[in-house]
């Protein structure tokens, strides 16, 4: 994964600065991937053209990153879990990214709507903060 846009103190031309390298940053990015990918793909049914609103808002023991789109809503409920004992036989045919979110963050909540609003919370390690270099 890579982050949309980095300090202007990384070197220009080394084209890995911007990778995701620290264990928070893995899991906020990935988790906040799968979902932007599931609305882009399930509630905007892949015709583009729909608008997302993100607000990141971070503190000193998480980050909290709220998303809002108003394309069609569906029932998390009905989202299969993933059987105790998985193997490549055994995987769901969907709901992966939903479950991969779930595993890489502290908390994640959904509302159908419109709009639809997902919460997805991550919190820091003790000594951590948001936007450390």
């Amino acid at each position: 994964a890579r982050l949309v846009s980095g300090s202007a103190l990384r070197d220009p031309d080394d084209p890995l600065a911007n990778d995701v390298k620290h264990p928070f940053d893995t899991a906020v990015v990935s988790a906040f991937m799968e979902i932007f990918n599931n609305i882009a793909i399930h509630a905007y049914e892949r015709k583009g053209g729909g608008a997302i609103d993100i607000v990141l808002t971070p503190s000193e023991r998480d980050l909290l990153i709220e998303v809002r789109d108003h394309g069609q809503a569906f029932d998390i409920e009905e989202v299969a879990p993933l059987p105790l004992d998985l193997d490549e036989h055994s995987l769901p045919e969907g709901g992966m990214g939903i479950h991969i979110a779930k595993t890489m963050l502290d908390e994640m909540t959904y509302e159908p709507g419109p709009p639809n609003r997902w919460r997805l919370r991550k919190h820091l390690a003790a000594g951590s903060s948001v936007g450390r270099s």
